[in-house]
C-alpha cells in the first residue's frame, strides 16, 4: 500500500515537479503542457494543502475522492486543501494542454473570498460530476487565468493580493454560473 505524499506549499510543489522556484509564494499558474508526470507517480496518493483549479484539453484519468474523472476537452476540476487524489496515468511534456492554478489558503485569508470560499460547492468531495465548459466559457475562464499570470509575473506590490484574489473570485463566480447552467440543462434533459 502506498503512503500519501503531502504537499504543503507552492515551493514544494514546484520543486517536486521539476519547475523553477515560484514567482509568488502563495499562488502558481502552471502550463499543463510543461508538466511531465513520471511513471513512479502513477497510483500514488497525494494530499495538498492547496486549492487547485484545472482545465485540460484531453484525457488524463485522475481519481479524486470516490470519483474518477477523465478529463475530456473542456472539463474543469476543483480540489480543496487536504483532499486525497490519485494520478492514474503518466504524462509526457506537450501531451496535454491547459492550465492549473494552485493557491495556498493564506492567499485568501482575511479577504472576502476567504470568508465565502465554502460557498463554492464544487471544491467538495460531494460533487459527483466535473464541469463541462463550452469554448466561450473556456475562453472567459482562461482570460481570468491570464490576468493572474500577468499579475504574478509583472509585479508583487501592495495591490497584488487584491488583484489576484479578485481575479480568482471572478473565475470562481463564472464557474458557479457554468455549474448552474450545466445542472439546469441536465435536469431538463432528465425530465
Amino acid at each position: 500500500m502506498n503512503t500519501v505524499i503531502h504537499i504543503d506549499s507552492i515551493s514544494q510543489l514546484h520543486k517536486m515537479s521539476g519547475f523553477e522556484p515560484p514567482k509568488h509564494p502563495l499562488i502558481s499558474v502552471i502550463n499543463v503542457a510543461e508538466w511531465e508526470i513520471p511513471e513512479d507517480y502513477v497510483n500514488q496518493k497525494f494530499s495538498m494543502n492547496l486549492y487547485t483549479i484545472a482545465l485540460k484539453d484531453r484525457s488524463c484519468t485522475w481519481q479524486y475522492g470516490r470519483n474518477t474523472y477523465d478529463f475530456d476537452e473542456g472539463v474543469l476540476i476543483f480540489t480543496a486543501p487536504n483532499q486525497l487524489s490519485l494520478i492514474q496515468e503518466a504524462q509526457k511534456r506537450n501531451q496535454v494542454n491547459g492550465w492549473m492554478i494552485f493557491f495556498h489558503p493564506d492567499l485568501i485569508r482575511n479577504t472576502a473570498l476567504g470568508k465565502t470560499i465554502d460557498q463554492y460547492h464544487f471544491f467538495s468531495y460531494e460533487v459527483h460530476e466535473a464541469l463541462h465548459c463550452s469554448d466561450a466559457e473556456q475562453s472567459m475562464l482562461t482570460n481570468c487565468v491570464e490576468l493572474i499570470k500577468r499579475e504574478i509575473a509583472e509585479r508583487i506590490d501592495n495591490h497584488s493580493q487584491a488583484v489576484i484574489v479578485s481575479s480568482l473570485e471572478l473565475l470562481l463566480n463564472l464557474s458557479q454560473r457554468y455549474y448552474e447552467r450545466q445542472f439546469n440543462t441536465r435536469s431538463a434533459q432528465n425530465s
